[in-house]
């Protein structure tokens, strides 16, 4: 996207955003839930783990101590030679960088769990974001629903003052009670939805303010990296050192060793030096080294592909949250001002008699709609948000 386009999302998310003091008490909440995240700390505590096991997966094997004894059931050869005893220690030492490359595979898997880290901590974060984002909403819709429901206590107290003095029909004035019935019901299941959504957040953090926090509409596209990109990156560089490793072992080790042997007929002590090399006749690793390379080939094609169409993604979303931001700033500038003041002017009408009961009750039913798609379209942004939080991370080594 261009510099241009990106200065504009810039420009929309600040005329959208919430205040200094709400931004910071979200991130405040948001810290408090990956601190407190017992998934996440035990792979922070695993990672301990994965370290100790890139130290040693490059060590030699173990040596193995050796001894003989030699010509004691012979009694000719007893007579010649006499009976002797050997004790040595021999040791497997690789021909190539097998060593090397079994400590880098050692290393990709401690990798792959702090690409773990960062995805729980991304899951986290577009987790909490949704259900705070739910919450919020919930309350804003409570308030707009009050505002419907005194409104419709208006109309019902004003029709009752009218029937008094036979300027109405009976029918609107239960027509009337009816509305208002109907809209404090909505408003009390309006508020019974608020402390469900605030139960729902409670599984993040169980002490929550009091109201509703509003998440702020900050997001960043440049330098973003793609989790899925990430994880078959990881996967190819880990299928590509397999595949080395698997090609490498197909040379098998030599053995070293060394020891002394003691004659005891002649007290003669003789050092001893031994090597052995296993012949590579028939080398049944060659089926590992073919699947270790159609491995690696699948691998690296999916890392490609993952790359070309995370950014595409990403481009869509930048899109997506463009599109959806002028939409929210046309309802901030212009439907809600002019929705408002054609609820203020009709209840005035309606209240001198000018318009009918059915043309007032029509223009507050679009001041309602109108206000709760602002506040959807405002959840749908934040879902969008949640989304890039979830998929991407600006720099893995700080997240």
């Amino acid at each position: 996207m261009s510099k241009k386009t990106q200065l504009f999302i810039a420009c929309g998310l600040a005329v959208v955003s919430i205040y200094a003091n709400s931004a910071s008490n979200y991130a405040q909440l948001q810290q408090q839930v990956i601190a407190n995240d017992s998934i996440l700390k035990s792979l922070q505590n695993s990672q301990t783990a994965f370290e100790v096991n890139q130290k040693f997966a490059g060590k030699l094997n173990n040596p193995t101590f050796n001894a003989e004894l030699d010509n004691l059931g012979n009694s000719k050869l007893k007579e010649l030679d006499g009976p002797s005893t050997m004790i040595g220690l021999s040791q497997e030492i690789p021909l190539n960088n097998k060593r090397a490359l079994r400590q880098q595979v050692a290393g990709f898997q401690g990798n792959t769990n702090e690409y773990e880290i960062v995805k729980r901590q991304a899951d986290l974060k577009a987790d909490l974001r949704i259900c705070m984002s739910n919450w919020f909403v919930a309350s804003q819709r409570a308030q707009i629903y009050a505002t419907e429901s005194k409104l419709n206590a208006r109309q019902a107290n004003v029709l009752n003052e009218k029937l008094k003095f036979g300027r109405v029909i009976p029918s609107e004035v239960q027509l009337s009670s009816a509305l208002s019935s109907e809209s404090k019901l909505r408003h009390s299941n309006e508020l019974k939805k608020i402390q469900y959504q605030k139960n729902l957040c409670s599984k993040f953090i169980p002490d929550l303010p009091n109201q509703a926090v509003e998440v702020p509409l900050t997001i960043n596209f440049s330098d973003k990296t793609s989790l899925s990109e990430r994880e078959a990156s990881l996967k190819s560089q880990l299928a590509k050192s397999q595949f080395e490793l698997a090609k490498k072992e197909a040379v098998p080790d030599i053995t070293v060793g060394v020891g002394v042997r003691n004659y005891q007929e002649t007290n003669d002590k003789v050092f001893l030096v031994s090597t052995s090399i296993p012949l590579p006749v028939f080398n049944r690793n060659n089926g590992k080294i073919a699947i270790a390379q159609a491995e690696q080939n699948y691998a690296e094609i999916r890392s490609a592909l993952t790359a070309r169409n995370t950014k595409i993604e990403l481009e869509n979303k930048q899109i997506q949250i463009s599109n959806l931001i002028d939409a929210i700033h046309q309802y901030d500038k212009t439907l809600l001002p002019a929705t408002n003041e054609s609820l203020r002017i009709a209840e005035m009408g309606y209240q001198a008699g000018k318009i009918s009961l059915l043309e007032f009750n029509s223009i507050k039913q679009i001041w309602l709609d109108k206000h709760l798609a602002r506040y959807d379209l405002w959840l749908a942004l934040q879902n969008e948000i949640a989304e890039v939080e979830r998929n991407y991370v600006t720099d893995l080594a700080k997240e």
